[in-house]
């Protein structure tokens, strides 16, 4: 498959396009969260996508060296993407979301994977606190000018 279409194997839009999403790390996927699921976002209006993707394989365990974040011990992410074509649509997107996430809250962890982060979320929703005092450590002692960003910096 062509890295160009990959988007196609979720639905997921091609091209860019303004949005606004928010994620969340689930204890389980049983019937009360299947529940609590279908009852908040049945209708999954005005956002684009509300999904649930198993994870583990890998990603559930300790990696060699250990990596920043670890493993991921939470068993499914909950993913919601909304587009935002105004500021009116985007003020409905986050408040969809934040809903959807309401209702999801007895059964998240309230722990964020890093690269789902989105708003105002810092850094330190994706690591525990000695991790992000580490990368901290090791932005300012090789970064000591903020040459390196990215979308997400682990200072904030």
């Amino acid at each position: 498959m062509p890295l160009d279409a990959l988007g196609g194997i979720c639905a997921e839009p091609t091209q860019p396009v303004p949005g606004a999403g928010r994620a969340e790390l689930l204890t389980g996927l049983g019937d009360a969260v299947a529940d609590d699921l279908l009852a908040a976002a049945g209708d999954v209006a005005p956002l684009g996508t509300v999904q649930v993707r198993h994870l583990g394989g890998a990603l559930s365990r300790p990696a060699d060296g250990g990596g920043a974040c670890g493993h991921v011990a939470e068993p499914y992410l909950l993913s919601m993407v909304g587009p935002v074509m105004s500021p009116e649509g985007g003020q409905a997107v986050t408040a969809r979301l934040a809903q959807i996430a309401g209702a999801l809250a007895p059964h998240t962890t309230g722990r964020k994977p890093f690269t789902y982060l989105n708003g105002d979320e810092k850094a330190a929703s994706a690591f525990d606190a000695e991790t992000l005092a580490r990368l901290r450590e090791i932005k300012r002692r090789r970064d000591p000018d903020g040459v390196f960003r990215a979308g997400r910096p682990v200072l904030a």
